[in-house]
């Protein structure tokens, strides 16, 4: 070997000890930064005179850990917005004892009480102010519903905003990308923000990438719809300025689109498994279904009242003492928020409460002492009645004991996959964590980096040696 190789072999030693010494430098100082992925130093001999060469900077990631992770966070995202969902509905309806059931339960109580003394305008009043109570107890419930599938539409209507913005984000990433690796320059920071940006979106809808060998990076969704090749897909989706129990998709309420085609929000549909997928089910499933379920138990109250075995001074189809909006209940949603007394037993709309003793339907006060239609009326609360053909034959209170069951149940199965879901995150995080910088082993790589400067060095003052040795000669 000859001084000069010997120079040049430990000047390209000199050089790839620095340019280590930068990336461990790197590595260190972003230990802690979010997104981060660690970089290694890839080192290859020289073909031509010997040495070393720097082949380039590696980022340090595990594609497969990676996905999962980005799975977990949307599934978590996804499961926190339906167990908020279901936590505020069983709020709004309240737990035995509380809401609805307290509400039936004051109302019965009063017509037991009027029962004792049919004379009491005073004990009339208590009943026509507890079913009015109950009635808006119904009412309330259902605003709470829809208030949420409403927040849900403003929900979707962000995230498919924040969807638009990210993938053109990632677009503009790619171009920028291909770029400086066209010119040999690195790219890797540039990688760092596209991978974090990625991992934020997929909290939304759980997504897919693809490298592409110029650098460039194409994003599926797990259903494999095409979000981002060439260009980002554009996501349409029309928010509703207001929210009734008579919109549904494609009634009223917008559906979702990719690249103009609409695409199924369901459970099984592309864009399923996040926090988008979330909140289409809570606006368009599971709103629906409990809104439905509470209509169900104010048409449940208004024919137990309607029926002539109740109140025999009422005429077939004629409401009793509760009504829908003043009239007999018909099929369209909404019935529990429009639920309401019979405007002919309330003073202030120009009603008697006698009526609630003697009849609905009664044209004229009769004694004063007579229990029996307010008997009746009790006991309307008590009988059994179907809801429907093949249906059990309930009580009032069995009812609504169905309807908070029912409820109940879908928040703890909400509450069970939140949990679930947040505690596997949490995992995989830390799994992703573990597998970020180590600056134990950094600090490590550092000495073995500077033991290699000083041989280096030392081979260089040691040729130096010679020439001046061979001048002197």
């Amino acid at each position: 070997m000859s001084i000069a190789s010997a120079f040049n072999n430990a000047t390209s030693g000199l050089a790839a000890s620095a340019r280590a010494v930068q990336v461990v430098s790197s590595n260190i100082a972003n230990a802690l930064t979010e997104g981060y992925a660690a970089r290694r130093l890839d080192l290859g001999s020289a073909t031509l005179g010997g040495g070393v060469r720097v082949l380039g900077t590696t980022r340090l990631t595990d594609p497969v850990l990676q996905g999962l992770t980005r799975d977990a966070a949307a599934s978590a995202s996804a499961g926190a917005a339906r167990n908020i969902f279901w936590q505020r509905v069983e709020g709004a309806l309240g737990l035995p004892g509380q809401g609805l059931s307290q509400a039936l339960s004051a109302f019965d109580s009063a017509l037991i009480s009027a029962s004792d003394r049919p004379d009491l305008e005073s004990r009339l009043a208590t009943v026509a102010d507890r079913a009015t109570a109950l009635a808006a107890q119904l009412g309330g419930a259902q605003e709470t519903v829809q208030t949420l599938r409403l927040q849900a539409d403003a929900a979707i209507a962000q995230d498919v905003e924040t969807l638009n913005a990210g993938l053109g984000r990632i677009d503009d990433l790619n171009e920028r990308i291909v770029r400086m690796q066209a010119s040999g320059q690195s790219s890797l920071g540039l990688e760092d923000e596209r991978a974090a940006l990625i991992s934020s979106l997929s909290d939304i809808v759980p997504m897919r990438e693809l490298a592409r060998s110029d650098g460039r990076i194409t994003l599926f969704t797990t259903g494999g719809t095409l979000l981002l090749d060439i260009a980002p897909a554009e996501i349409g989706f029309n928010r509703t300025p207001a929210m009734d129990a008579s919109l549904t998709n494609g009634a009223g309420l917008s559906g979702l689109t990719i690249g103009g085609r609409a695409i199924d929000t369901g459970a099984a549909g592309p864009v399923a498994g996040g926090r988008l997928a979330a909140n289409f089910q809570i606006r368009d499933h599971d709103g629906v279904q409990v809104q439905a379920q509470i209509d169900g138990f104010a048409r449940d109250l208004i024919a137990r009242f309607s029926d002539p075995a109740t109140d025999p001074s009422l005429s077939a189809g004629v409401p009793g003492l509760f009504t829908d909006a003043g009239g007999s209940p018909t099929a369209a949603p909404g019935l529990a928020g429009r639920i309401a007394v019979n405007a002919a037993i309330l003073p202030d709309q120009g009603g008697a409460l006698w009526r609630l003793r003697d009849g609905i339907g009664a044209t004229t006060p009769g004694p004063v002492g007579d229990p029996s239609q307010l008997g009746r009326l009790s006991a309307a609360l008590d009988r059994p009645v179907a809801a429907g053909p093949g249906a059990p034959a309930l009580s009032a209170g069995q009812s609504l004991g169905e309807l908070l069951t029912t409820v109940s149940r879908a928040r703890q199965g909400a509450e069970e996959t939140a949990t679930s879901t947040q505690a596997r995150h949490a995992e995989l995080t830390q799994q992703s964590l573990a597998q970020g910088v180590d600056t134990d082993a950094e600090m490590q790589r550092l000495l073995l980096v500077e033991q290699a400067y000083s041989a280096n060095a030392r081979v260089i003052e040691t040729a130096d040696a010679l020439l001046k040795r061979l001048m002197e000669i």
